[in-house]
C-alpha cells in the first residue's frame, strides 16, 4: 500500500483538521457504531440540558445525546467531517440539531458557565503538546456550569492497534508521540498524530484544570474518565 505523509509547510506538521477533512467519508464509513460507554454515560443525563459533542467527528455519539432529548451541539475542527456527519449519520434528526460548529477546541465558542455537560471521545490525544492539552481542559472547565459533568477517553498503549509492526517498536521503546495511519480505500495511508498518555498523567492534567474525576475505567483499551465541575 502506499503511503501517503501529508505535506509539510515550513516544517510544520500538518493540522489534525486537514488529516479529518481527507478521510472524513472513509472514516464515517468505519464508524458507524457509538461506544457503549459513551451512551451509558448519555443516558443519565437529564432530558434538555446542553451538552456538547467537542471532537463530533462523523456525529455516531450527537445522535444519540439528539435522541435523549438533549440539546447537543457537535464542535469539530474538520469542516468536511461536520459536513459528512450532517448528510448521513444525523440526516434523520437534522432538524432536532441544536448546533454543529467549526472551531477549535482550544478556543470553545461559548460564555463561560453557559453549558451543562460535555462528551470528548477520542480528541484529547491528538493535541501535540501538553500546553495544547491543558489549553483543552482549561477552556472545557471554563464553559462547564458548576455541576457540569462529562466523559473523557482516549487510547491507551494497549490497544491492539499498537501491536502491528509498523508501530510496535516504537511503543516497545516507550515513544509517546506515534503517528498512526489511516487507511484510505485506495489503499493510501494517511498518518493522524497520537500522544500515549499514561493514565496517571491524563488525570493529572484534568484534575490541574480543575475538574473533578468521579470516575476512572480501562474498557476495550481505551481509558474513559468521567468528570465533574465543582
Amino acid at each position: 500500500m502506499k503511503k501517503t505523509k501529508m505535506p509539510k509547510t515550513n516544517n510544520v506538521s500538518p493540522s489534525i483538521s486537514e488529516v479529518y477533512d481527507i478521510i472524513a467519508e472513509s472514516f464515517d464509513s468505519k464508524r458507524k457504531h457509538p461506544w457503549e460507554e459513551v451512551t451509558t454515560f448519555i443516558s443519565k443525563i437529564a432530558p434538555g440540558k446542553f451538552v456538547l459533542d467537542l471532537g463530533s467527528g462523523n456525529g455516531r455519539h450527537s445522535r444519540i445525546l439528539i435522541e435523549n432529548d438533549i440539546e447537543a451541539i457537535g464542535y469539530d475542527i474538520s469542516l468536511n467531517i461536520l459536513k459528512t456527519a450532517r448528510e448521513n449519520e444525523l440526516q434523520k434528526v437534522k432538524e432536532r440539531i441544536f448546533g454543529l460548529i467549526n472551531g477549535d477546541a482550544r478556543y470553545l465558542a461559548f460564555r463561560s458557565s453557559s453549558l451543562d455537560g460535555f462528551i470528548m471521545i477520542a480528541v484529547i490525544h491528538h493535541f501535540e503538546s501538553d500546553e495544547q492539552r491543558k489549553l483543552v481542559l482549561n477552556e472545557i472547565k471554563r464553559v462547564l456550569r458548576r455541576n457540569g459533568v462529562g466523559l473523557i477517553s482516549c487510547w491507551q498503549r494497549t490497544h491492539p492497534r499498537f501491536k502491528k509492526s509498523d508501530l510496535v517498536e516504537q511503543i516497545a521503546k516507550g515513544e509517546k508521540d506515534v503517528y498512526v495511519p489511516w487507511v484510505m480505500p485506495n489503499g493510501e495511508k494517511i498518518e493522524r498524530y497520537y500522544y500515549l498518555f499514561d493514565p496517571e498523567e491524563l488525570m493529572e492534567i484534568v484534575e490541574e484544570a480543575g475538574l473533578s474525576i468521579i470516575k476512572s475505567e480501562i474498557s476495550h483499551h481505551n481509558l474513559f474518565l468521567t468528570v465533574k465541575k465543582e
